[in-house]
């Protein structure tokens, strides 16, 4: 009936009482090996109490409670907690005299199990749903710790497939969309720490795969000339050959464009620091200065951009450098920046 292995006693010492252990032991092996409910009672553990000389309602409490749960978990298996089942769980908790306190750790344990075998595929369909509310009032579990448990279960799983989509920090349509169903599979809300993770990553997919932003930058624009992003920012010329003169490191980046985890020094900056906007248009990039003539670059004049960690370096056909600080948007800048020159090849790493 219980399909548990029979247990060894621990020999007797030729000198001095049996070991107190073999109480439990006789214990175990008599609810094992029933074959019904009537093979076995309280009055077994009083029985074996007595003839041992130890008081099972009181010790070996851990190895009681784990009994109790391997037969808990074992019930589990078939997927739900039958009347039957649950009759032959209450009459070993009463053989081996354990108390609802006893038992509470062992049924928030199951119940967080069940949850997470039901949530495992990202998903919580009507029969598991009904379970996990069975369970929760059969275990005898306060409705606000079985939701509360339920909760942290689910969320860290959410969290799981929220993780996987953003390892590489963009988020596609068909990812957002595998989120909300994870989402409302399972009946959460995703915080908004995550929401707001979410939203950037959303944008930054956009900028770098979907239609190339349009925004008004309140200034004349060439005839069917397009606007896609205006920055605060300030410019600076740059020391071409004092730039590649920092380090092997720097030289070698420049080569291979792969400049995006190194910094523009100070040391190679040279004239007036400008403020004002940073604009790049479908045709050009225009640094607008706060006062004085703006800057023009057409996208045929730049043979290359260049992504640095505090800014974005122009080159120009002349060998003209400028170094561009949008303040904290280099990324963002620099990949509408790119897309704009090179509107047919893919976005930049």
């Amino acid at each position: 009936m219980i399909p548990f292995d029979l247990l060894a006693p621990e020999p007797a010492p030729r000198f001095g009482s049996p070991p107190r252990r073999n109480a439990f032991v006789e214990l175990h092996n008599v609810i094992a090996a029933a074959e019904t409910l009537d093979d076995f009672g309280p009055d077994a553990l009083d029985r074996i109490s007595r003839q041992h000389g130890v008081d099972l309602h009181t010790e070996f409490l851990a190895e009681r409670v784990a009994l109790y749960q391997r037969l808990l978990d074992h019930r589990l298996g078939d997927g739900d907690l039958s009347a039957q089942n649950r009759v032959t769980l209450a009459h070993v908790a009463r053989t081996l005299a354990l108390t609802p306190a006893d038992l509470r750790a062992s049924h928030e344990r199951a119940f967080g199990k069940t949850v997470t075998e039901a949530i495992a595929d990202d998903h919580l369909d009507h029969e598991e749903r009904l379970l996990l509310y069975k369970l929760q009032h059969v275990l005898g579990l306060d409705p606000p710790l079985a939701e509360g448990a339920y909760d942290v279960l689910a969320r860290e799983r959410l969290l799981v497939t929220v993780a996987r989509v953003l390892a590489d920090g963009e988020l596609s349509p068909e990812e957002e969309a595998e989120v909300e169903q994870v989402r409302a599979a399972l009946s959460l809300e995703i915080p908004e720490p995550v929401a707001v993770m979410l939203r950037s990553a959303r944008q930054r997919w956009d900028t770098r795969n979907g239609e190339m932003p349009e925004v008004d930058a309140d200034v004349t624009l060439l005839k069917d000339e397009t606007a896609h992003v205006v920055m605060p920012a300030r410019w600076r010329n740059v020391d071409g050959g004092a730039l590649k003169a920092v380090s092997y490191a720097y030289r070698d980046a420049l080569r291979t464009g792969r400049t995006q985890k190194l910094k523009v020094p100070e040391a190679v900056l040279f004239g007036r620091t400008e403020t004002g906007r940073a604009l790049v248009t479908d045709r050009r990039v225009v640094l607008l200065p706060d006062r004085g003539v703006p800057d023009d670059y057409t996208h045929r004049s730049l043979i290359q951009t260049l992504r640095f960690q505090n800014g974005v370096v122009l080159r120009t056909r002349g060998d003209r450098r400028v170094f561009v600080d949008v303040e904290g948007n280099q990324s963002a800048f620099y990949t509408v920046l790119y897309r704009a020159v090179h509107p047919e090849g893919a976005a930049p790493d």
